[in-house]
């Protein structure tokens, strides 16, 4: 078992990514890594990719929902910087992240390699990731608060 450090990008670390799988894939790219992080990856013989894009120098390490038996696997453990487990809040990119992986060899399809299994991931520094967008401009500052809210924006009575 390995841990690194780095930023989080697309990460789907408290609930499953069901993009390319039905039943849903936890994964999380630690970018921006350093010499002594890249090191470490290396050692692992995992390969660090890097497409010219924000996330310069990262790995993904991934878990899938389910194990190729149909059995449920464990959802990776999530943390704060005090070892709290985070639920419900979603980990958006430049989040300065902890990964613990757990290199293992695959083959498919006639190709093969070393990826990076998901164990779990310690959050440093949030960025948290609106999926709505709202408020994303906005930051949370000392004033007006309307104990009356609805939750459903320009309701009428």
């Amino acid at each position: 078992m390995s841990v690194i450090s780095g930023t989080a990008y697309w990460a789907s670390v408290t609930s499953p990514n069901t993009t390319f799988d039905v039943d849903g894939v936890y994964t999380i790219d630690i970018c921006h890594l350093d010499e002594e992080n890249k090191g470490i990856v290396l050692q692992d013989n995992l390969e660090v990719k890097n497409v010219g894009d924000d996330r310069g120098d990262f790995v993904t390490a991934k878990m899938k929902v389910k194990r190729k038996d149909g059995s449920l696997n464990q959802p990776p453990k999530v943390v704060d910087s005090q070892l709290n487990p985070i639920t419900n809040t979603l980990v958006g990119n430049g989040s300065k992240i902890k990964v613990s992986y757990r290199p293992f060899e695959w083959n498919f399809g006639g190709r093969s390699g070393v990826s990076a299994g998901l164990n779990s991931v310690q959050v440093l520094e949030l960025v948290e990731y609106n999926p709505d967008g709202v408020g994303s401009e906005f930051m949370v500052e000392e004033g007006y608060v309307d104990d009356n809210a609805s939750g459903i924006p320009f309701a009428s009575a």
